[in-house]
């Protein structure tokens, strides 16, 4: 009993050096992103690119190097059969007129906390804008500067997707594709498989961490793709 209660008294004594701690452990991580998006910057090579991705993944990729949004698939996302679907067509899905809904054949308890789009069929969930006018016009501007040239199309495992699903994006006619899972699909090309998933049985959010499994830059510059 001794020795469980100088353990637990050990382990109160930490506590306050781990809070001294917490600020010093994040003034690391920001030195150390800083300095990655850096190395990132100086090592790209093609910088007139527009990324299509199913999440937020993309807008990230566009700040790590510093570019403008060369894309309108920024702080959306969309549901993986949807997502599919829309690449199938994809030019002529963008030539649709964006419009709204209240409501979504997907998310069910939906509750007007953002604004759901409409591309003809295709839902686009606008999840960090604040109304409907303001998603219409970063949508129309960001849409005319796709650069249709030189596209890169991701999609992962989130948002009901399911393995028939990654393997009619994986077959699509489409160059420059890439997928993020947390299973080690065999029979997918062109797979990122994330080893330590964050999410529930998917990657979860993972434009939080992907560069532990994806160096997007050599994919920018079409040196790999996977």
């Amino acid at each position: 009993m001794k020795g469980k209660s100088f353990l637990l008294k050990m382990l109160q004594n930490l506590k306050p050096i781990k809070r001294k701690l917490k600020p010093i452990k994040r003034t690391y991580k920001r030195i150390v992103y800083s300095i990655t998006k850096s190395n990132m910057r100086k090592r790209l090579k093609n910088t007139d690119f527009s990324i299509i991705s199913d999440n937020c993944w993309g807008g990230r990729v566009y700040e790590e190097l510093g570019l403008p949004y060369r894309t309108p698939f920024i702080g959306l996302y969309i549901f993986s059969e949807d997502y599919v679907k829309l690449l199938k067509n994809f030019r002529k899905y963008m030539e649709y007129e964006l419009t709204f809904t209240n409501n979504s054949k997907w998310n069910t308890e939906y509750d007007g906390e953002y604004p759901i789009g409409i591309l003809k069929d295709i839902e686009l969930h606008f999840l960090h804008y604040a109304n409907q006018e303001e998603a219409y016009e970063k949508w129309n501007k960001r849409k005319n500067r796709i650069n249709y040239e030189n596209i890169f199309f991701k999609m992962n495992d989130d948002n009901k997707c399911s393995l028939k699903l990654l393997k009619e994006f994986d077959t699509l006619d489409l160059k420059n594709k890439i997928i993020f899972a947390a299973f080690n699909y065999k029979e997918l090309d062109n797979l990122i498989h994330f080893t330590n998933p964050r999410g529930n049985g998917n990657v979860g959010t993972d434009l939080f961490y992907y560069d532990q499994y994806f160096d997007v830059v050599n994919w920018l510059n079409g040196e790999t793709q996977t």
